[in-house]
């Protein structure tokens, strides 16, 4: 049971090198700014002139930050996992 909770709860806030909370709240910001670039894109579907770069370019701008998180979870991943990525 307790691998279970660690695997679910522990893990993947360690590998991005975060707390539980840090982690909620980091996702939870992700989270809140998508349901806010869906009300623009609903918006937008409706009235065209309206938001017409908003939705892309914060999604291009969160592909970049989140871009940085994964390659941080996976050289954690390998690190723990006893692999060295040279880069090849």
């Amino acid at each position: 049971m307790s691998s279970q909770f660690s695997r679910l709860f522990r893990d993947h806030p360690r590998e991005v090198g975060e707390s539980y909370l840090e982690h909620m709240a980091a996702s939870s910001r992700f989270g809140f700014k998508l349901i806010r670039l869906a009300a623009c894109a609903f918006t937008h579907a409706l009235v065209p002139g309206l938001h017409k770069t908003t939705v892309s370019d914060a999604i291009r701008g969160m592909a970049h930050d989140m871009g940085g998180r994964a390659a941080e979870a996976r050289e954690c991943r390998m690190r723990d996992a006893g692999v060295w990525d040279v880069g090849l």
